[in-house]
């Protein structure tokens, strides 16, 4: 099952870089433009890739979302408590519950399934699930 996962992950993502690469900064409003810019990063993003640097640093800490509740994408509710004590957690970048437009929302999307995909990979190295 992981040994097909990780490859759907990447395709996954994959696309959503090609989504992000027709993004035209020209119709975003100048509001809207600080909060894209800060997920821009998103572009050269790779969830299997970022997880195994951080586990080869030692690096096990699970990405919240930045929102009123420190959501875990990609870990279970009953597992969430459970994960922040034991592995840690870390703020995505640019993430947030402010939405400043239809393209900082595509990016947040975006955001939140790269942070599902890097979690669902990390947990399975910190608690061994």
């Amino acid at each position: 099952m992981k040994k097909l996962l990780l490859p759907l992950l990447s395709l996954v993502f994959f696309s959503a870089c090609q989504e992000i690469d027709r993004i035209d900064m020209s119709k975003v409003t100048p509001q809207e433009r600080s909060a894209v810019e800060s997920l821009m990063w998103l572009k050269q993003a790779d969830a299997q890739k970022d997880a195994q640097q951080g586990l080869s640093r030692g690096d096990k800490r699970l990405l919240a979302m930045a929102t009123r509740g420190s959501h875990l994408p990609g870990i279970e509710p009953e597992l969430a408590s459970k994960a922040k004590s034991v592995c840690g957690v870390r703020y995505l970048p640019g993430s947030t519950d402010t939405v400043m437009g239809e393209t900082h929302l595509k990016l947040l999307q975006i955001a939140e399934d790269y942070a599902g995909d890097y979690n669902r990979i990390m947990i399975t190295q910190c608690l061994g699930e």
